[in-house]
């Protein structure tokens, strides 16, 4: 049986972590570097889609692309938050040099390889 020492005794040790990261990965999607990122690879849009104002370039394959296909990843990953909550904290909200925009493809071979 798994211990339940969080929450008052309802949540196990990984539904605490979970809870805790999500909460704070949702605050992060409004910090403002991350815009300052992908404004950094971002063009005027010169695809075919004349319905799309900017295009985004993948900075692993070069590609270009639309913003909903791109994600706005860490290139030092931010660890994890119970062995570390100082550094993962510093790592998620961190500045430009550790962020780059990655395709969608990209971005999921780099997170099958961790």
């Amino acid at each position: 049986m798994v211990e339940k020492n969080f929450a008052g005794g309802r949540w196990s040790k990984a539904k605490y972590r979970q809870f805790i990261v999500s909460a704070l990965r949702k605050a992060s999607m409004r910090y403002p570097v991350k815009s300052d990122a992908k404004n950094a690879a971002r063009r005027p849009n010169q695809s075919a889609n004349k319905r799309l104002t900017w295009e985004y370039q993948c900075a692993c394959c070069h590609g270009w692309f639309p913003g909903k296909e791109t994600q706005v990843d860490h290139i030092v990953e931010c660890g994890d938050i119970l062995s570390d909550p100082g550094g993962f904290i510093g790592r998620l909200f961190c500045e430009v040099d550790n962020l780059q925009v990655l395709c969608k493809g990209c971005h999921g071979a780099k997170k099958a390889i961790k």
